[in-house]
């Protein structure tokens, strides 16, 4: 980031489980940003494993990430998350809106299967009515999900991405698909890996909103 003259958004990286703060990068994640000339600046949060675990994750992400992102003035600020990198998206989200423009969930986590069966057999997440659940429930996760997708003031905009073999989408129809528009959700081939998830990444910056958003720069 330049300190003296912050791009127009700024967009954090939420790694996954077997990931660090260096997989987007050593991905090409930043590097694709660059060629396609955005206005965007970059944080990689080293948000792994253990501070989902001992609980920190939120109070460390508000502290070193947030809030040098908003003292720095951003009029934008994107989150993309990789599988239980989606989850903490999901979770910082919820915590900082509205000062969240959007999110990009490629092959997330988003809690035990048997939660997303309940809600399809609902008829979907619209019509969903969760039983009241403490804040670190699945059911929670999905709460403020259903109030993000229906829009209005604070919710950032949604995206959902996953390869068409990802071993992990063992719920189908994905609940979050269904209730996002069609150019909100990008497939590719491939599985839960790297290679998919590029593919999506570049799906996403060439076809999305975020390019009207976030630049093209200069």
């Amino acid at each position: 980031m330049d300190a003296t003259h912050p791009a127009r958004c700024a967009v954090v990286f939420m790694p996954g489980f077997w990931d660090d703060d260096r997989g987007y990068i050593d991905h090409g994640f930043v590097d694709d940003l660059r060629a396609r000339r955005l206005d965007v600046d970059t944080v990689s949060a080293a948000a792994t494993f253990g501070y989902y675990l001992d609980r920190s994750l939120l109070v460390r992400l508000r502290e070193d990430v947030m809030r040098p992102l908003r003292v720095k003035g951003y009029k934008e600020i994107w989150i993309v998350g990789i599988s239980m990198g989606g989850l903490g998206t999901v979770l910082l989200a919820r915590d900082q809106a509205p000062h969240v423009a959007g999110i990009y969930l490629l092959a997330p986590y988003l809690g035990k299967d048997d939660v997303q069966n309940e809600i399809n057999a609902a008829g979907g997440l619209q019509r969903w009515a969760p039983a009241d659940a403490p804040p670190d429930d699945d059911r929670d996760v999905w709460r403020y999900l259903q109030s993000a997708t229906r829009g209005g003031d604070g919710a950032p905009e949604i995206y959902l991405g996953a390869g068409d073999g990802d071993p992990h989408r063992s719920v189908s129809p994905h609940p979050l698909a269904e209730a996002i528009a069609p150019d909100h959700r990008f497939h590719a081939p491939g599985g839960h890996d790297w290679d998919a998830w590029k593919i999506l990444w570049t799906s996403f910056l060439d076809r999305s909103d975020f390019r009207g958003h976030c630049g093209p720069s200069g």
